[in-house]
């Protein structure tokens, strides 16, 4: 009886630890392929990230080299439309998204998707805010309006120049006009003189 005892006890903590082997096992196995799956380390700019302007490009690094198999990086404004969807470049763990137009104002969302090292695509989203938009050409507008003050200023000038020509012109007009008449007034002078003449030769005469 002491003997079957003696057998049966140290099977017990066998049977306790060969089930506690597979149990740590399965564990291993189940916790083998996430830990294969690369991630996302980080990206400029960061997820989060208040701008004052659009930046150029969208950069994300990972923890191991990323497969260039259909690579995908896709931005929405913060009504929800999508305003890009650009096939990154990838470098090794590096992926650049280059923005052909810059972000518009407001919070932006931008959903990356690759494949990883291990084969298995993994995706991802980070959040993207700019302060104003891109500044259009606003700043030639001074510019603009000083050359259109100059050149206010030298129609002025030639406007001013046109008229003090004109008068000019006037001048010599009115003083024609003034040697026109000379003639008239001599005309008229030797008429009357001869009218004059006239009325006393015959007065002579009837004396």
């Amino acid at each position: 009886m002491n003997t079957l005892l003696s057998r049966r006890i140290p099977a017990r903590p066998a049977a306790l630890v060969g089930l506690f082997a597979a149990l740590l096992a399965a564990l291993l196995l189940l916790g083998a392929p996430a830990q294969a799956h690369d991630t996302l380390l980080e990206s400029d700019p960061e997820d989060g990230a208040s701008l004052e302007t659009s930046p150029e490009a969208i950069t994300l690094t990972y923890s191991a080299d990323i497969l260039e198999v259909s690579p995908l990086v896709r931005v929405t404004d913060e009504s929800g439309e999508q305003i890009a969807e650009i096939t990154p470049s990838v470098d090794g763990p590096v992926v650049t998204a280059t923005l052909e137009e810059p972000l518009p104002a407001g919070e932006n969302t931008i959903q990356w998707r690759v494949v990883s090292s291990d084969g298995h695509p993994i995706e991802g989203t980070l959040t993207v805010t700019v302060e104003q938009d891109a500044e259009e050409p606003t700043e030639e507008a001074p510019a603009a309006s000083d050359d259109g003050g100059e050149g206010a200023a030298d129609d002025a000038a030639s406007d001013e120049a046109t008229a003090s020509e004109d008068t000019e012109a006037e001048e010599p007009a009115a003083e024609d006009e003034g040697g026109s008449l000379t003639p008239i007034l001599v005309v008229l002078g030797v008429v009357v003189v001869g009218a004059v003449v006239a009325v006393l030769v015959i007065v002579r005469r009837r004396d």
